[in-house]
């Protein structure tokens, strides 16, 4: 099936409500519905989302590609929700890097390293820097909100900002989190966490979270866009 020019992909899944997502670099609408749910219904669900689903491929042929990442000197990157220059130096000794106080990242590197290597000693630094923090905001919280955090992990996830395994009482968190102010990396810690307490996204769960982190919402809603 075909929408404006993009597939439009029918995804069966154990859940409860039909979502809509929309794939510009990929030209694709998914849509992930209930196995319950007959042919008809899901035809006029879809019909009635026409708009909406316009609008996201507008917006998505309106965004201006994403910029390379050369991991050279001046090249931007993100940490922590602020915007560096990285300042490269090619050095024969252990790859290595730092922030400045004239707010620059510094990165040590062998001569001739290419663009894989360099990236890959940035992305190693920015994941032990997220599990850092992320370490400091699981030993705050456990003992004001009563659970206890088996284990967590980082890695990259492209529909979720976290997860939480309730059995094994472990929390995965998004590599991309590192990027953003650390409001919102404890919004999130904190959002898995209450899954300790509440499994479902119900009254009781959102009681929790105001409790907790009282502004959660305003934060959800920019995580979100």
């Amino acid at each position: 099936m075909y929408w404006g020019g993009y597939s439009l992909e029918i995804v069966r899944k154990k859940i409860k409500h039909i979502y809509f997502r929309v794939y510009p670099s990929k030209q694709k609408v998914v849509v992930s519905a209930p196995i319950q749910v007959d042919v008809k219904t899901l035809d006029k669900m879809i019909a009635s989302k026409k708009d909406w689903i316009l609008k996201q491929i507008k917006k998505g042929m309106l965004k201006k590609p994403d910029r390379i990442q050369t991991y050279t000197t001046d090249d931007k990157l993100l940490f922590k929700g602020k915007e560096y220059f990285l300042q490269l130096y090619y050095k024969n000794t252990r790859s290595k890097v730092c922030i400045s106080s004239d707010n620059r990242i510094h990165l040590y590197i062998r001569p001739h390293s290419d663009i894989n290597t360099r990236e890959k000693v940035i992305s190693t630094w920015y994941r032990r820097e997220l599990k850092k923090s992320i370490t400091e905001y699981i030993a705050k919280w456990q003992p004001i909100m009563g659970v206890k955090v088996n284990e967590f992990g980082v890695r990259k996830m492209k529909t979720r900002w976290g997860s939480c395994n309730i059995n094994a009482k472990r929390i995965w968190l998004n590599f991309t989190l590192i990027k953003f102010a650390e409001p919102y990396l404890e919004y999130v810690i904190v959002h898995e966490m209450v899954h300790l307490l509440e499994r479902k996204h119900n009254n009781r769960f959102k009681s929790f979270m105001d409790q907790f982190i009282p502004d959660w919402r305003n934060l959800k809603q920019k995580l979100d866009q």
